[in-house]
């Protein structure tokens, strides 16, 4: 029997949609959701109604169940919850109709399901609170207390957004994280394919899949219903909701002038800059048309990234300084870059500017971004997302420089929900630009969740 466990929809219905799909052509019998269907996404009456046709096996989970006490709470928790906690809890219950608020109302807050002779146990949070974080760092102790309690062979949960599959006291617990609402900076939905064999030793086999959908759609509706836009940037970016919030208050302030606002301030630093490129002995050519590439995207893209002057900017000083560290040789010259701007770049540039400048720089090759990076992980979660946004942009101009020939004269670019092709105006086949785009596009197609298309024309 092959089981589709999901959980933590949260009013995303394209994000379910998408899961569905790519469960029935993997040939599942079954569909367990382990609660939260409502809650932030712009479709809680869609989810219910998908959910209920597909006879999938639901609980109740803790969000679900406050969007049913909204009425009898909503004086308290205006007073003690975050505006956009109560906002989303309001709307979800006002939204839903009379009948899928019945719905939820009938869903149990545990239930048993017997497979093939084996016990399995569907839970939100843990066997004994429906609040209770079960993640891939949950100590052993804890988990061998609750498999004890709980006294089946399985236990599936939600509730963490954090997919696990865990063996401990000869009880298996699974995790399938977040369909609509995953925090862990990817914003694909998130679930698992369990397959129940029924044999001597109640074997199961565990895949976790992560599924793109139309994150664009699930964004767009809810700006449409005038939803908090820290809500859209969740999905858009898979992050949680207090650094959503962060980034969408970003959106909303206008940079200030030590970020390159003011014309003059600008040009002084770029002279710096160019300065330091020079003391480096940097190819000249190369360098100036890779940042002319990289700019083109940049305005090309702004409907996906939406930054302004100060991004540009910097992008603008990291392309004109992503190739200094050859001074030192080639290998490892991308973390001599980062090195050679940290410490190169004066007082003229904030500290905190430096280090975006720094690490979209360095990341022009080699790894993509991640938190064991110290640097990185120094960032704010919105600068870490403005330096993996324009390091990729940087990667794929640099790509189509591959041979330092300027074969790639301009470009424009199309964007759809699914992909973003990039049409080159070239002087010969581009065939060495074209591979090594997409071959460094991995950064680029993992913070728009697009694939990366190039195509050519000559000219």
């Amino acid at each position: 029997m092959r089981v589709a466990i999901l959980g933590d929809v949260h009013g995303n219905f394209p994000a379910l949609e998408a899961v569905l799909e790519h469960a029935r052509e993997r040939g599942i019998d079954a569909v367990w959701n382990v609660g939260d269907s409502v809650g932030y996404g712009g479709f809680p009456n869609e989810v219910v109604a998908c959910l209920r046709r597909v006879c999938a096996s639901s609980i109740l989970g803790n969000y679900d169940g406050k969007v049913l006490r909204f009425p009898a709470r909503r004086k308290k928790w205006r007073k003690k919850k975050p505006a956009q906690k109560f906002l989303a809890f309001q709307w979800a219950h006002h939204t839903l109709t009379a009948e899928n608020l019945r719905y939820l109302g009938t869903l149990p807050d545990q239930v048993e399901v017997d497979v093939l002779g084996s016990q399995v146990l569907l839970t939100h949070g843990s066997p004994e609170s429906p609040k209770e974080h079960l993640s891939p760092e949950t100590p052993k102790e804890r988990l061998r207390a609750l498999a004890s309690a709980a006294g089946v062979e399985t236990v599936v949960c939600g509730h963490s957004h954090r997919a696990f599959v865990r063996q401990v006291a000869d009880v298996l617990f699974i995790n399938p994280g977040s369909v609509g609402r995953p925090d862990d900076g990817d914003p694909r939905a998130s679930y698992v394919v369990a397959g129940f064999h029924g044999s001597a030793d109640q074997r199961v086999e565990v895949r976790h899949h992560r599924v793109s959908y139309d994150v664009g759609r699930a964004a767009a509706a809810l700006r449409e219903r005038g939803l908090p836009e820290a809500f859209a940037q969740m999905m858009i970016l898979g992050l949680t909701l207090d650094d959503a919030l962060e980034v969408a208050e970003s959106w909303a302030v206008p940079a200030p002038a030590s970020d390159g606002a003011d014309l003059g301030d600008r040009e002084r630093r770029l002279s710096q800059v160019l300065a330091l490129a020079e003391r480096c002995e940097y190819e000249s050519d190369h360098t100036h048309h890779v940042t002319e590439l990289s700019l083109r995207l940049f305005d090309e893209l702004s409907v996906l990234h939406r930054f302004g002057a100060a991004e540009r900017f910097w992008l603008r000083c990291a392309a004109l300084l992503h190739d200094i560290g050859w001074i030192e040789g080639r290998k490892g010259h991308h973390k001599t870059s980062l090195r050679l701007i940290s410490q190169g770049l004066d007082s003229v540039f904030g500290a905190r500017e430096r280090s975006v400048i720094a690490s979209i720089a360095r990341y022009h090759r080699g790894a993509l971004p991640k938190g064991k990076h110290g640097h990185f992980a120094a960032l704010s979660p919105v600068d870490q997302y403005r330096v993996s946004v324009l390091a990729g942009l940087l990667r794929v101009a640099d790509g189509l420089d591959r041979t330092h020939r300027k074969v790639v004269e301009d470009l424009c670019c199309e964007v759809t929900p699914r992909d973003i092709t990039v049409n080159c105006r070239v002087r010969m086949y581009p065939g060495p630009e074209r591979d090594k785009a997409l071959d460094k596009g991995r950064l680029l197609e993992r913070a728009f969740n697009r694939d990366l298309v190039v195509g050519w024309r000559l000219v």
